[in-house]
């Protein structure tokens, strides 16, 4: 896990930041809600911090893309907090996850499923502007190729 602005110069530096413990699509309520897992420490953290306070969550979708490979760091930015989480995924075997996030306009925060598995610790957030989601989604399919990989322990294979 990152925060703030980051930059990558090359494929390694984004293998290297991919987020770790992985994404998923979550039922919540008979809708599949994309799921980014976190550390359950850093996932109460969180929590604590906004506990009985109005939260805005600015959340961005930055796409860096080769023509074969896409990642998508998404950054969350807790407004009125100083909280700010990056999550670096690598969409070419996601398009499920995108896809979703593009019809519902909705993505949660869930404490890593290793250590807890209740749909009740979802922490869902809504964008600010669904037609964002849709527009990353087309960036993804236009840009990901299905047949490139990167190293297999390096990305997450839940999806």
């Amino acid at each position: 896990m990152a925060t703030g602005s980051r930059s990558f110069r090359s494929l390694e530096d984004f293998i290297s930041n991919l987020h770790k413990c992985g994404a998923a699509l979550t039922d919540f309520k008979g809708a599949n809600i994309p799921t980014i897992y976190i550390d359950a420490r850093r996932y109460d953290e969180i929590m604590k911090r906004i506990y009985s306070q109005k939260v805005a969550v600015d959340t961005l979708l930055n796409i860096f893309h080769d023509g074969r490979h896409v990642f998508v760091d998404v950054q969350m930015k807790f407004l009125n907090t100083d909280l700010q989480e990056n999550y670096l995924l690598y969409a070419n075997n996601m398009i499920e996850f995108f896809e979703s996030l593009s019809e519902t306009g909705l993505i949660s925060l869930a404490p890593d499923p290793s250590s807890i598995s209740n749909s009740s610790n979802l922490f869902i957030i809504q964008l600010p502007k669904k037609e964002l989601a849709e527009k990353a989604l087309q960036i993804i399919r236009k840009n990901a190729s299905n047949k490139v990989g990167i190293h297999e322990d390096s990305y997450d294979k839940r999806l």
